[in-house]
């Protein structure tokens, strides 16, 4: 029993001495009492996390009882100036000295295999890089094409050079952070029988194996200046600016990371998803938010969201819901101007049909209104058709306007205030554009008017490709 409590005693006490950190920071060039700062990235910021003066020997202290967060950390100086170091999850109790020139060469540590191999290579990288630069300059003065080929060629094994010198790391030491970091940044190897592709497997390769070097299980990542610039890369040139494309790349992209346990990474990417898409300016991109709110936050998904924003998500899917990209429009059927002709959304035998809530007061539909009765009287022999619902109750005032400016289109309106549209297509705002297919599916959502031309024209050439294929 003495022999068992001993054993645990120790064991704790392990324990309690592996939760802390303690980094000493030798800075040549500072005065006693500057103040030096400790931080680490979180995707494209930086968090604070501690503060320490320099004492008489030149050397600030940081310690903590408990273990940092792994990552990418940094040291500003009073200037503002810093450098980046690594603290591992295993390995917090080291010192770093270097000066205020920051210079690679004048930096040191001991006590961390992690920083040895990161300062390494950044001692290294400062010839490739030099190098590169001045490569760089020559290339903007080339005036021939062989010019620059020779000289991307220079800059291509500078930068091999640099890979190279990754590789090795990663190679003898797979374990380190540092490590997960350099592979982080390599480029995906295309096969060789790929290289020259020209039918889209290159780029579906490319696409499949887009994360292959990054470490997805390890929460460490999110705290280093790799990942938000990969994954916005992603989102925005990789993957289809498509939502159905869109939607399922988020859900296996957000599946690996829920499945190896990253949960600090699973939130940042649900978040970030989240808001990058709301804020899109591609159409019909609330098909996005929609699916992320629909099947995350309401689906209990998204711990850190607190009742009242899970609430609000809820309710504004529920808003938006039935209006959709891809799903058919909702029907309607309102009252032309002599309040005695109905028409039907849905019976309108038309391969392509704009529908337009808008009101003649409406600052904004005063601009655009013309331009859809420009591409209306050019398109219009063609079966292009205009539904117009007018959303207000100034009726003499509408049709004053309508007359003046020669809009022969369908104009309607909701004279028994029956009509559901205002709930079925969530309209709170006028102008609201949908561009209908044939079979009356949303196919574009608020395209600016100037452009309903070009994508009305497309529609039309795809619909005569479906009719005679």
């Amino acid at each position: 029993m003495r022999y068992l409590k001993t054993l645990l005693f120790v064991l704790f006490s392990v324990g309690l001495a592996s939760a802390q950190y303690h980094l000493n920071f030798k800075v040549n060039g500072l005065q006693p009492g500057d103040d030096l700062i400790l931080a680490y990235y979180y995707a494209d910021q930086n968090r604070i996390v501690d503060t320490a003066k320099v004492d008489g020997g030149g050397i600030a202290e940081f310690k903590g009882d408990e273990n940092l967060l792994n990552g990418v950390y940094i040291v500003v100086l009073p200037k503002k100036t810093y450098i980046e170091f690594i603290v591992p999850n295993d390995d917090q109790e080291f010192t770093i000295e270097f000066d205020t020139s920051l210079s690679p060469a004048k930096k040191s540590v001991e006590g961390s295999l992690d920083n040895q191999l990161f300062f390494d290579f950044e001692k290294f990288a400062v010839g490739p890089g030099k190098e590169k630069r001045e490569k760089i300059k020559e290339f903007r003065e080339c005036e021939t094409e062989d010019c620059k080929n020779k000289i991307r060629s220079q800059i291509k094994v500078l930068d091999d050079q640099v890979d190279n010198r990754r590789r090795e790391i990663i190679e003898n030491h797979p374990t380190t952070f540092t490590s997960k970091l350099f592979k982080a940044v390599l480029d995906i190897e295309i096969p060789e029988e790929l290289k020259t592709d020209t039918t889209g497997l290159r780029y579906e390769y490319f696409r499949d194996h887009y994360w292959d070097n990054f470490d997805l299980t390890d929460d460490g990542m999110l705290r280093t200046p790799v990942f938000k610039s990969k994954l916005e890369y992603y989102f925005d040139k990789v993957i289809l600016q498509v939502p159905d494309t869109i939607i399922p790349a988020i859900d296996k992209l957000t599946s690996h990371i829920e499945n190896g346990g990253a949960k600090e990474l699973y939130h940042y990417v649900v978040w970030w998803c989240t808001n990058h898409h709301e804020e899109s300016k591609v159409m019909c991109m609330d098909k996005v938010l929609h699916h992320m709110a629909k099947n995350y936050y309401c689906a209990g998904k998204c711990w850190w969201a607190d009742s009242s924003l899970v609430a609000k998500m809820c309710e504004h899917t529920e808003k938006i819901g039935k209006s959709l990209c891809g799903l058919v429009a909702p029907n309607m059927t309102l009252v032309d101007t002599t309040f005695i002709r109905n028409y039907e959304l849905h019976k309108l035998n038309s391969p392509v049909t704009v529908v337009v809530f808008w009101d003649h007061q409406c600052g904004h539909c005063k601009k655009e209104i013309p331009k859809l009765k420009e591409m209306y009287d050019t398109m219009h022999d063609k079966g292009v058709e205009v539904y117009a619902i007018y959303t207000q109750a100034d009726w003499e005032g509408w049709k004053k306007y309508i007359r003046k400016n020669g809009l022969t289109w369908l104009n309607v309106m909701d004279a028994y205030n029956k009509a559901t549209y205002r709930k079925d297509y969530n309209i709170i705002s006028t102008p609201q554009l949908y561009l209908l297919d044939h079979d009356k599916k949303i196919m574009y959502k608020n395209p600016p008017a100037e452009n309903v031309g070009q994508i009305v024209k497309i529609m039309l050439e795809q619909y005569e490709k479906q009719k005679n294929p």
